[in-house]
Parts: C-alpha cells; structure tokens; sequence
C-alpha cells in the first residue's frame, strides 16, 4: 500500500502550481502532461505526447481529485441554439482556423488541503 504520493502526482501538483502563476490560468490535462513529463518543442514548435503519458497523468489527475487535492473544470461553450460544445480551435498552415469537438479539462489546486509526499 503507498505511503503517499507517487511521482507523477507530485509532478502534476508541482505544474498545476507552477502553471497557475505564471500564466494567470489553469493548465489543461495536455499541458500537465508536456510539463510532467519535460517534453520539448520540435522544429515547428509543436509538442506531442504518446497515449501511455497521457493516460499516466490523467490517472494521477483522477487520482488527485478523488484525495481532494485538485479540481477540474470541463471547458463547455454552450451555443446559441442551446447544444454544447466542447471547444477546441486549431490553426491550419495556411491560417485558416477550424474547430474540433474535443473534451479539455482545466486543473486547479484546491486551496486549504495539506499534501503529504
């Protein structure tokens, strides 16, 4: 039985932390992955993430949010005629925009709990 906190827990409150301050909002789920796991930009300047990296940070995250550490928010843009949406923007290489349904939740610290590592 674990004693505490696992490595990519702690990582994930570490970035969540760190993220908050110095971008003045929450990270999502792909930001706490890049982050956790120290994924550098290629020559485009894009940074992916492989399924088994995601999958570990969103356990951990569940994780987190079941102990009451973090919470998360889901992104949903409710349209004018009432149908939700999740909404995720994209910039194409030739500067047209387009949109894909895709669920993104936001990471936040849960103020007053203590965390024992």
């Amino acid at each position: 039985m674990s004693r505490g906190l696992g490595r990519i827990q702690r990582e994930c409150l570490r970035v969540i932390e760190v993220y908050l301050e110095a971008n003045g909002r929450p990270p999502n789920t792909f930001n706490v992955t890049v982050e956790v796991y120290q994924i550098k930009r290629d020559r485009h300047g894009n940074r992916t993430c492989n399924d088994a990296q995601h999958t570990a940070v969103k356990r951990a995250l569940a994780s987190l949010r079941r102990k009451g550490l973090v919470t998360g928010a889901q992104d949903v843009r409710i349209e004018s005629d009432g149908t939700k949406m999740f909404p995720h923007v994209r910039q194409h290489n030739d500067g047209s925009y387009s949109r894909h349904a895709e669920r993104c939740c936001f990471w936040s610290i849960v103020k007053g709990k203590e965390t024992t590592a």
